[in-house]
């Protein structure tokens, strides 16, 4: 029995998801290479040689989150609004340095962390009521907008549309005290209204719309170079559509089924997790990269109007690797410390009041304890 409880009560590694990952780091660098030599881009070794340092470094990132305790961002409650000002103002750490091209990159890739930390602090203000709802949907909108001056508006839909899920799913969880349709009124209000003013009005965003919305104007405007080269998409944005140019469209329909099924998986499994922290946390790591990847599918196929990001463990840099990296490391902490996290650790100020009695099942029978002043009658 006591190796029984033993086992029950011990971190857990998923492996299964590991493997996965690693076979997915793999099998991205080949897809690259089999993309470069259909475009006759094979010989640029150095492009690769880097690919193969980004996989290392990541390697390291994803080890070290996944056997790390994701709890210590939870045991204070000043921890996660710190970590997400300290990520919100990634952009200023190079300025002390002087390293404007390396403020640059930091103004997009740590904005695809934010949500994460944005879990936790949603975490920790369990029990509140309409107004912390409020506060978080509301929070949800400056925080990723550094990723607009970093001209990619499709980073900073995917920052938000996760933090927004998540806020949506602790409501729906009954994190939150009040009516849930207040509640959920309270999380997309402001969401709903600014960003659409916003995306309308913005030069760059509108451009591109149009674009899509009409095949003539983009021509038109291409050939007057008019559209900046983003508009036009490099190897590593087209890598689904370059692997379909040399093995036909099926490309497009396998890759949407196993998206599908990767994203299936995970989600059945973060349904399983014991608490509602852990499946917040995972929730927080997981949409990230499927929005990532879903809109990486679109945008291969000509059905989305803005910028790409990456296809996670695919189709990647070195800094989008780290980041997909970290987000997968933290995926599997929540699922290796699943059975060691309970909500009443750190769900709210005040301790819960002691119950009156407490009725435990052991075998055909059952222990019943009664709580009194000083003593304990069984």
């Amino acid at each position: 029995m006591g190796r029984e409880l033993d086992r029950l009560h011990r971190p857990r590694n998923r492996w299964g998801l590991a493997i996965t990952v690693a076979a997915l780091f793999a099998a991205g660098v080949l897809l690259q290479l089999f993309a470069a030599g259909l475009m006759g881009d094979a010989k640029d070794v150095f492009y690769f040689r880097r690919q193969v340092l980004g996989l290392l470094l990541a390697a390291g990132v994803l080890a070290g989150l996944w056997f790390s305790d994701y709890t210590l961002l939870l045991r204070r409650k000043w921890v996660p609004a710190a970590a997400l000002l300290l990520f919100s103002l990634a952009p200023l750490w190079g300025l002390p340095f002087s390293w404007p091209y390396f403020t640059y990159y930091l103004m997009l890739y740590p904005t695809l962390l934010l949500p994460v930390p944005y879990a936790a602090l949603v975490v920790s203000l369990r029990g509140r009521g309409t107004r912390a709802v409020l506060l978080c949907g509301g929070l949800a909108l400056p925080l990723p907008i550094w990723a607009f001056v970093a001209v990619s508006s499709t980073g900073y839909l995917v920052t938000l549309a996760s933090m927004l899920l998540v806020l949506l799913a602790a409501v729906g969880l009954g994190w939150f005290r009040g009516k849930l349709r207040w509640n959920l009124l309270a999380a997309l209000g402001p969401a709903l209204a600014i960003p659409l003013y916003f995306l309308r009005h913005l030069e760059h965003a509108a451009r591109r719309i149009d674009a899509f919305l009409g095949p003539d104007l983009f021509y038109e405007r291409l050939r007057m170079g008019e559209l900046p080269s983003l508009f036009v998409g490099s190897s590593p944005e087209l890598l689904l559509a370059e692997a379909a140019q040399g093995l036909g469209r099926w490309v497009f329909w396998a890759a949407a089924g196993l998206i599908v099924l990767f994203a299936a998986l995970l989600l059945r499994r973060i349904r399983a997790l014991h608490s509602r922290t852990g499946k917040l946390l995972a929730l927080s790591a997981f949409l990230p990269l499927f929005l990532q990847a879903a809109i990486y599918w679109l945008y291969n196929l000509g059905w989305w109007p803005l910028g790409v990001l990456s296809l996670p463990f695919l189709s990647y840099g070195v800094f989008f690797l780290l980041v997909d990296a970290a987000l997968a490391g933290v995926l599997l902490s929540v699922f290796r410390m699943d059975a060691l996290v309970r909500d009443t650790a750190w769900a709210s100020s005040a301790p819960a009041p002691r119950p009156s009695a407490l009725d435990i099942p052991l075998g055909r029978g059952q222990l019943h304890i009664e709580y009194r002043k000083g003593t304990q009658h069984f």
